[in-house]
């Protein structure tokens, strides 16, 4: 039998603000039902669809889930995940400033946080979070 296998790309965006907090979404129940993370907490961004390049894609999924729109982005790392499913995901981060424009949330998240480093409510999120706030902040 032959084993199928699948590799997809994600972009996903650290916008930071001045005081050097990143922002955080919530995924909704909904959102978190078919996603292999089991934490509700998440960064702007996702897949990269097919023929899209990276930046596109990261730009229309941060005005998809925020309503902010950026220009410009700074690559700060990437890393790859085996996802329960058995796609292999590359994930590329990036830094965007925010700009001050209003916060517009897609159906798919129901709420955010600006986090930084010395922030108690870091240490209950993610490793990979942390590490990508981090890496945004440095």
């Amino acid at each position: 039998m032959k084993m199928e296998k699948n590799i997809a790309v994600a972009a996903k965006c650290a916008l930071v603000k001045d005081d050097n907090q990143v922002l955080i979404l919530e995924k909704t129940p909904e959102e978190m039902k078919g996603d292999a993370s089991k934490s509700s907490y998440d960064l702007p961004g996702g897949r990269v669809k097919y023929g899209e390049e990276i930046e596109a894609a990261l730009k229309r999924e941060l005005e998809e889930e925020t309503g902010v729109f950026c220009d410009q982005f700074e690559l700060k790392t990437a890393w790859s995940v085996m996802r329960p499913d058995g796609v292999q995901l590359h994930i590329l981060l990036y830094k965007a400033h925010y700009n001050n424009q209003t916060i517009r949330l897609s159906p798919e998240h129901d709420g955010y946080q600006w986090v930084g480093l010395g922030d108690d409510l870091i240490s209950t999120m993610p490793s990979w979070i942390t590490r990508a706030v981090a890496k945004a902040l440095t």
